[in-house]
């Protein structure tokens, strides 16, 4: 009976396995219908990574690849211009202005695959002030080990960077991790032997091991939603800037508690300003013949700003 027991376990876990592959429909590769590849030269993306901090290369690394300068700027979509984390290690980026979440991705990863399939992959965290940091969510339907020249199918992950060859970045939300703002993006390799899990607890494989340049090797981090210009983006609820109804669509009113003359201006989603004027305690707008979109109101209270992100829908 033991024996029927455990032939039957397994059955059941090959089953398992052999259903997480056939479950797996993530985009595809990059050039591939419905792939959600960006490429380095698009139009969308706005603004690069300027700086960086707290670089931990892992192992596995020669000093000749720990250049995290290379990773600042436009992506190069080179082999050699890149930063290489190490088996295990980390890098944060940092940036000019805010990464704002409007419709659609809000920035963009790029790693070096020299082909769609070998993928080395790594864990994509965010903040708004450097020290609480939040992870998107990730899924790895790879059921078995990948060995060090191994390959992974594309379709088969979703979440992490490094999902595209070099000179295509893989698109992150805002939206999946429930934040508005951040100016802080940390990539974190993983070493895929099965023993870093995904959101849903299940076994991560990449190309495992890699050496002399283990780990994942950063290209650039593209920002394609940005806010230039604006210094702090704070909730309704908590603001002296009132901003209602939002959405709007025929009309706006801005308020604020302070009763002396404030300075308010309105930015489009490209951070270019729109509209600019004075007002006391309340201000109503026609924003009928506005374009449809997200727009930034930015107050300046004697020396201090507060911004609030405003929907216009028709």
């Amino acid at each position: 009976m033991s024996g029927k027991i455990i032939k039957y376990s397994f059955l059941s876990l090959l089953t398992i396995l052999n259903t997480w592959d056939s479950m797996a429909q993530f985009a595809p590769a990059a050039n591939q219908e419905q792939s959600t590849a960006i490429s380095k030269d698009s139009s969308a993306i706005k603004m690069w990574a300027s700086s960086y901090e707290n670089y931990l290369p892992g192992t596995d690394v020669d000093d000749v690849w720990k250049t995290p300068e290379k990773a600042l700027g436009k992506a190069q979509g080179q082999s050699g211009e890149v930063v290489c984390l190490g088996n295990g290690g980390q890098i944060t980026f940092t940036f000019d202005s805010l990464i704002v979440n409007l419709l659609g991705p809000d920035f963009v990863g790029f790693e070096n695959a020299l082909t769609d399939h070998f993928l080395e992959l790594s864990w994509v965290e965010v903040s708004a002030d450097g020290q609480n940091f939040v992870r998107f969510p990730n899924r790895s339907y790879t059921s078995t080990a990948v060995s060090a020249f191994g390959e992974l199918n594309p379709e088969h992950v979703d979440g992490f960077c490094s999902k595209y060859r070099q000179g295509f970045g893989t698109p992150f939300d805002l939206d999946s991790v429930g934040l508005d703002t951040v100016r802080y993006i940390k990539i974190i390799d993983i070493i895929g032997d099965g023993l870093s899990l995904d959101s849903d607890g299940r076994p991560i494989y990449d190309p495992t091991p890699t050496v002399g340049s283990g780990g994942v090797d950063i290209d650039a981090i593209g920002v394609i939603h940005a806010a230039p210009l604006i210094n702090s983006i704070v909730q309704r609820s908590a603001s002296r800037l009132k901003v209602f109804p939002n959405p709007a669509s025929d009309w706006v009113q801005i308020t604020s508690d302070q009763l002396y003359k404030t300075e308010v201006k309105i930015y489009n989603a490209l951070g270019q300003l729109f509209w600019e004027s004075y007002f006391e305690s309340k201000l109503n707008l026609d924003c009928s013949q506005w374009p449809q979109g997200y727009y930034f109101v930015k107050i300046e209270q004697e020396k201090k700003a507060e911004t609030i992100k405003l929907l216009i829908q028709h």
